[in-house]
């Protein structure tokens, strides 16, 4: 069963470990998946690590991500899919 997030005074189904996972075409047709625990970091920018807490798709069908910074845990933030997933903002570790 998934959990509520609430975003804008809405409660948002967020996906559990088990359910989780966002996919995005990459170059040259690969299909990449999000999934909670994956980590990252911003490109050229290696110092913060951002860890994937939740996934959830809002009310227009656009699917973003939690993150928490793993070093401190008490910086969180949220990112589209789309922009985690673009190899210029974000890279995968």
């Amino acid at each position: 069963m998934a959990g509520y997030l609430t975003v804008n005074g809405q409660a948002v189904p967020v996906e559990t470990e088990e359910q989780s996972g966002l996919y995005a075409d990459e170059p040259r047709g690969q299909r990449y998946r999000i999934k909670i625990g994956q980590r990252f970091h911003r490109a050229g920018y290696t110092a913060v690590v951002w860890r994937a807490i939740s996934i959830y798709r809002d009310t227009q069908g656009l699917e973003h991500v939690n993150l928490v910074d793993e070093a401190g845990r008490l910086d969180e933030k949220t990112l589209s899919a789309s922009v985690l997933l673009d190899r210029f903002h974000y890279r995968l570790i």
